[in-house]
């Protein structure tokens, strides 16, 4: 689906940019991807990698509602992303959030054992990590050119 189909079904929604929520939604994902260590060290995986996924769509929907976007759909954060911010996160990390975002379905959703081993939520946590990192480094950017530094 299309940002532009998202925005025609009102899975998002344009409204003012909110800085409160940005903050709020950063603080969340520092939350989670710390959720998402402690459970990694005591060995449960699969909700390790969900916990790392839930600290990146927290990230994404910051950068979101720097934008002015509300969202009601996953899938539609990843695609206002590839297009709107694929030039500054990075194809490859808006392709992990999609990734994880259909893991964390199947874990939520899914009839099948999960088979998530200790490597598989270890690199969950690196690329929450980074992509934690690269939104707080694009807000950054971007605050300093609203102010003109």
């Amino acid at each position: 689906m299309k940002a532009r189909e998202c925005f025609q079904k009102r899975l998002l929604r344009r409204t003012n940019p909110d800085p409160l929520k940005v903050t709020k939604a950063l603080e969340m994902a520092e939350m989670k991807k710390q959720r998402a260590q402690d459970l990694f060290e005591n060995d449960f995986f699969e909700e390790s990698i969900v916990s790392s996924y839930t600290s990146m769509f927290q990230a994404a929907r910051a950068l979101l509602f720097h934008d002015g976007v509300i969202e009601k759909s996953h899938a539609c954060v990843v695609a206002y992303l590839r297009e709107h911010n694929s030039s500054t996160l990075g194809q490859d990390k808006i392709n992990w959030l999609d990734t994880y975002r259909l893991e964390r379905h199947e874990s939520f959703y899914g009839l099948e054992k999960s088979n998530v081993d200790e490597h598989e939520a270890e690199d969950a946590l690196e690329k929450s990590e980074k992509f934690l990192e690269t939104v707080q480094q694009i807000l950054t950017s971007l605050n300093k050119k609203l102010l003109g530094n």
